[in-house]
């Protein structure tokens, strides 16, 4: 037995391990970039995360430092390459397609904070909104505490200061958080 042992850690390694290593790794690679583009409710990503757990299992096989080498680098590639591939991803044309409320064509009516919006259209947004502080219009619901108001001949949403405010009352607007107004019911002088 102890002759099979040595023989068994004399001999030289099997290259056949190193080559499944690197195809598995390869593997793992290529079904990652596929779970960015198909959605396949993470099977993609089982799929990959077993080609990697084989690559290092074939990477060890063939030589312990091949093996360790495997592991320190997936350790430190992954999360770089997880997060800059999410970053680049979903700012692309293709994520706002894929996102659920992303503007496809590019003329949203509505608030600009789909992933696929530009940072300045949404500042543009909101300062829209803050020029309608001190502006009074008329809730077309009732605002629990959310809801929509008419504003100028426009529908916006808007959420209720403080409590519950009913639907066609008039109401003025005091503030913009998160890119929704804020607005109170008119005092009885207000609207003399």
């Amino acid at each position: 037995m102890t002759l099979e042992l040595a023989q068994a850690v004399a001999a030289p390694p099997n290259e056949s391990y190193l080559l499944w290593g690197f195809i598995l790794a390869g593997g793992a690679m290529g079904i990652l970039l596929l779970e960015f583009l198909i959605p396949s409710g993470g099977l993609l990503g089982l799929l990959c995360g077993l080609s990697g757990i084989g690559s290092i299992v074939a990477f060890f096989m063939y030589d312990t430092r091949f093996g360790v080498a495997a592991v320190i680098g997936y350790a430190i590639l992954t999360p770089i390459v997880l997060v800059f591939g999410f970053k680049l991803w979903i700012n692309s044309p293709l994520a706002s397609r894929m996102v659920l409320g992303g503007d496809v064509e590019g003329n949203s009516d509505g608030p600009p904070d789909t992933p696929g919006t530009s940072g300045h259209a949404r500042s543009r947004w909101h300062e829209e909104l803050r020029q309608l502080i001190g502006v009074q219009g008329v809730t077309i619901t009732a605002l629990r505490p959310v809801g929509v108001v008419k504003i100028n001949g426009r529908r916006v949403d808007a959420m209720a200061e403080s409590g519950i405010v009913d639907a066609n009352t008039p109401v003025v607007v005091t503030d913009v958080y998160d890119n929704q107004i804020k607005v109170k019911p008119c005092s009885p002088q207000a609207s003399l």
